[in-house]
């Protein structure tokens, strides 16, 4: 079996459990890279001061907004939950780590960045996954 993580022969016994986690885990990969990528976009935004469209109307452009440290707290708390996500992702990927891996499941739900809406149901389907218990077995 090839991507990511363990590669087992067919007749391994984990193989089961590695097909049923692999899809979640890239999800949850997928979705602290995104918000990790947001995150960095809107750091840079605020140090060059672009002004962005608010509101429901795009064309009118308001000032740009000040820095403050409750914001700049929430992204970083987003950087930190994301990489808690990936990081859980890629010990999903090994099956290492069940705790890391449940961690970066709920983190991947917080609301602290825009892919939250996408990782409310990714993070959900891999707790669903891993409470199965021919998948918790497996993890070391």
């Amino acid at each position: 079996m090839s991507g990511p993580g363990l590669n087992v022969p067919p007749g391994d016994p984990r193989l089961p459990a590695l097909r049923r986690l692999r899809p979640p885990a890239f999800l949850l990969l997928c979705v602290g890279v995104l918000d990790i990528l947001f995150c960095v976009g809107v750091l840079v935004a605020m140090a060059l001061g672009v002004q962005m469209p608010t509101g429901a109307d795009p064309s009118v452009v308001q000032q740009a907004q000040p820095v403050t440290w409750s914001l700049i707290l929430t992204i970083l708390g987003a950087v930190v939950a994301r990489a808690l996500s990936i990081w859980g992702a890629w010990s999903a990927f090994s099956l290492r780590n069940w705790g890391l891996v449940v961690v970066g499941a709920v983190t991947a739900m917080l609301p602290l960045a825009p892919a939250c809406c996408m990782g409310v149901p990714i993070g959900a389907w891999m707790l669903f996954t891993l409470n199965a218990p021919e998948v918790r077995q497996h993890f070391t």
